[in-house]
């Protein structure tokens, strides 16, 4: 899979419009954990999406809205659980592509009714768990989170072929399963250990899918742009690269492919 090959395909008509190329809702964030829908907003944009709404912790909301005046950001409550189903349906409804997952802490039960009638979805984070179930989404775990889905099937593979799931694996070597295909990503560095670059993917992941790539392809580009942009970050900042470094870069790796 050639990343330049598959960026050309992000080309847009000249006559497009307002929400045309893109338009992707982030559920996530917490008291506790702030930043992470931001990020993952953030790189929604740099990555080309049109539109991009944030659905947060009430406490949360202006945090997140600090961040950028690019977000439009709305609030579940203090709590996700059902009582945030229809906001949060609503919104999903309007997007092309939803993240769940970067830093929200949710009820189980609202979080699988919530999954259970949702359409394109990124699923992330502490949400892996209760997201078994559903289908045709794509998966970012890391290594402790994706052993959260090979204790019930077995493998990544399988699981992948089993639910016909996308799952893109965070390590040293990036690794992509797409049904019965296996990619693998070799760009990034040491430095990406830091936190949120997580947050990052999907947001760019969600991007790309937004905008008429097919899954395999969004996950695999996702790993090359993330890895190259901490690279081109390392650069600048050795290992004080921020997670919030990485976006701008993804952007100037995007123009240059």
């Amino acid at each position: 899979m050639n990343p330049e090959n598959i960026a050309e395909k992000l080309n847009r008509a000249s006559d497009s419009h307002k929400g045309q190329n893109g338009k992707v809702l982030v559920i996530g964030g917490s008291e506790k954990f702030t930043g992470a829908p931001a990020l993952s907003a953030e790189a929604c944009l740099r990555t080309g999406a049109d539109l991009v709404k944030v659905l947060t912790h009430e406490e949360n909301r202006k945090v997140v809205a600090s961040y950028s005046k690019d977000f439009i950001v709305e609030s579940y409550g203090q709590n996700f659980d059902r009582n945030s189903l229809e906001k949060a349906r609503k919104l999903e409804r309007w997007a092309d592509v939803t993240v769940v997952g970067p830093g929200l802490e949710a009820d189980s039960e609202a979080l699988k009714v919530f999954l259970s009638d949702s359409g394109r979805l990124v699923i992330d984070a502490e949400c892996i768990e209760q997201s078994l179930d559903v289908s045709d989404a794509v998966f970012t775990p890391h290594k402790e989170e994706a052993k959260v889905i090979s204790s019930r099937f077995g493998s990544l593979e399988n699981f992948s072929i089993e639910t016909d799931n996308t799952v893109l694996l965070t390590s040293k070597k990036d690794e992509i399963f797409h049904k019965e295909e296996k990619y693998v990503n070799d760009t990034g560095c040491p430095a990406m250990t830091v936190g949120g670059t997580g947050d990052v993917l999907t947001g760019i992941v969600a991007s790309l899918w937004s905008q008429g790539l097919e899954r395999k392809e969004s996950a695999y580009l996702s790993a090359y742009l993330n890895g190259k942009a901490g690279e081109k970050a390392e650069e600048k900042f050795g290992n004080g690269l921020k997670a919030s470094d990485l976006p701008e870069e993804v952007a100037k790796i995007l123009e240059s492919i």
